[in-house]
């Protein structure tokens, strides 16, 4: 298959998987002028090259070429396909229609099997096994040539159901890494993880419409999400009669694996306005989150502090649902730049999913600071710039937003979080 061969037929397998049609594909076609727009300018055995690829490729029954009369020359208008089979044999790579068939069909007995020997199964397992069960029906229904064209193959499949029927028994995850899991159950190191990046969007798509979630397979990705927490709280875990109590204010580190099991997060000291300071970079945070060392007895300004580092990870997510539910007002600090506003944005978006009253005011994020600091600040690049327009209408809305952004387009400036002297504003 010479140059313009593969050019041609990988324009018409983009287009076959752009079709979202699949039982309607009759005929793909594509107009010459679109897939070779140059035709004109291009020289004259580039020109012989095109045509005669796209003649190649009609005597082999791909393709099927339709000619206008163009001066006193016949010009290739047209290339349509028919023969969807012939057009990826040529490829060497399957039909996916048919292989998405055969895959569904090999899930679908691999379900009915499972079904059949969950009987065996302890009664501590049973309920993991039926939600490996309930996944693994749900590709045998739903697998597509979508799937197909992400790159999830067959052997793909079957890695992803050797990882499935191993969370059969929940306690064998416990105490092993990814990669020596990734030994154990395909011999390679790193097979577990570009199997997990590889099927993602399959898996998103299966949580949305079965509890696949309570499987966690995101524990498998050798991501940590952490965050940080401070101030005089006392924090209740789910299913755990005695809580935390962190009386001397003191800064904690939270791992996602426990943020996820925070049910409530009170103050040791009962108050009807409980207050938390989001904190985007992690300097300022532990200058403004440490306990005081000194004697004075002024109250503290917010009565928690939550380290943000930058868009928010899971762990800080799971924090500020919980944080919303158990009553704070949340005020945030963060850079004086358009993505320190679209953190912003997106912390008022989360919280907004726990209760969509809660407000999230801006602190030291105004014009004001900003003109404070710009002898000291930082150009920013087109690509930051690009990022205001990220910023929705209600979020510019926010009165000490509306500013700032005026200053980003007029400057091209930006401030750095860390520069910042919070003291006085506090």
């Amino acid at each position: 298959m010479n140059g313009w061969e593969k050019k041609i037929i990988d324009a018409f397998i983009r287009h076959y998987f752009a079709s979202t049609a699949e039982d309607s594909r009759s005929v793909l076609r594509l107009r010459s002028s679109i897939l070779f727009p140059d035709f004109f300018e291009a020289s004259r055995n580039e020109k012989n090259s095109y045509l005669e690829a796209a003649e190649s490729l009609e005597k082999k029954g791909i393709v099927k070429l339709t000619w206008e009369k163009y001066r006193e020359d016949d010009l290739l208008k047209t290339l349509s396909c028919e023969n969807f089979e012939k057009l990826f044999e040529e490829t060497g790579r399957p039909f996916p229609k048919k292989e998405a068939e055969k895959i569904r069909a090999i899930l679908a007995e691999k379900t009915r099997n499972l079904k059949n020997s969950i009987a065996v199964q302890s009664e501590e397992t049973v309920q993991m096994a039926k939600d490996v069960i309930n996944l693994i029906e749900f590709f045998s229904v739903n697998f597509g040539i979508q799937e197909i064209e992400q790159g999830i193959d067959l052997a793909a499949m079957e890695d992803l159901i050797r990882l499935l029927e191993f969370c059969f028994n929940p306690f064998q995850r416990e105490k092993i890494t990814t990669r020596a899991l990734s030994i154990l159950l395909y011999r390679d190191s790193k097979h577990l993880e570009n199997l997990l990046a590889a099927c993602k969007p399959l898996l998103s798509q299966a949580e949305k419409t079965i509890p696949a979630a309570i499987l966690n397979l995101s524990a498998f990705e050798r991501s940590y999400p952490e965050t940080m927490i401070a101030g005089k709280i006392i924090i209740e875990y789910k299913g755990e009669k005695t809580p935390l109590s962190n009386a001397g204010g003191h800064i904690l580190g939270i791992p996602l694996e426990n943020a996820e099991e925070i049910e409530n997060i009170h103050l040791l000291a009962d108050k009807n306005n409980k207050t938390v300071l989001t904190i985007e970079n992690k300097e300022t945070f532990y200058a403004l989150a440490s306990p005081q060392k000194s004697n004075n007895s002024d109250p503290p300004d917010y009565d928690c502090y939550l380290y943000i580092g930058g868009y928010l990870n899971r762990a800080v997510t799971a924090i500020i649902k919980v944080l919303v539910t158990s009553g704070f007002s949340i005020y945030h600090a963060g850079d004086l730049d358009p993505d320190g506003i679209l953190i912003l944005q997106h912390i008022k978006d989360i919280a907004n999913t726990a209760n969509a009253e809660t407000p999230v005011t801006p602190l030291g994020m105004d014009a004001a600071t900003f003109n404070q600091y710009k002898p000291w600040a930082r150009t920013l690049t087109k690509p930051m710039l690009n990022q205001i327009k990220k910023i929705r209408d209600e979020t510019r809305l926010i009165p000490e937003l509306t500013g700032l952004i005026q200053c980003f387009e007029e400057t091209g400036l930006g401030v750095e979080q860390e520069i910042i002297d919070y003291r006085f504003s506090l």
